[in-house]
């Protein structure tokens, strides 16, 4: 058993603007998250790194600033962690560990104009 994600991908309607994540553990054992994108210009998470407790759900937030409308993607990886570990950074600087990854897609949408619209 892993973790698990509200959504595979986030859609905005706008150039820029918030979405949030929930990722959730149902297990026994505590994981360590790093949060990687595509476009490191356009798009800041919170947290960054972090631990997620058995039981816990985490809201990750993911903000988009304005730029070009282009499909990107996230990359949440995601470890077990030993209690003692204090530092999720940390975790995935050991040597040969092979985290799990889950990629969600993002992607900018433009609404059409409303009918009657100039």
């Amino acid at each position: 058993m892993s973790l698990t994600f509200n959504t595979s991908s986030l859609k905005w309607a706008a150039p820029e603007g918030q979405a949030i994540v929930k990722i959730t553990n149902p297990t026994t054992t505590r994981f360590a998250i790093k949060i990687k994108t595509s476009n490191v210009d356009t798009y800041k998470t919170t947290p960054n790194t972090d631990f997620i407790h058995p039981g816990y759900t985490l809201n990750l937030v993911v903000l988009r600033s304005k730029s070009p409308m282009k499909e990107d993607k996230l990359a949440i990886n995601y470890i077990e962690s030993e209690s003692g570990e204090t530092d999720a950074a940390e975790v995935f600087k050991k040597p040969g560990i092979r985290p799990n990854v889950y990629m969600i897609t993002m992607r900018c949408e433009e609404t059409p104009p409303a009918p009657g619209a100039p």
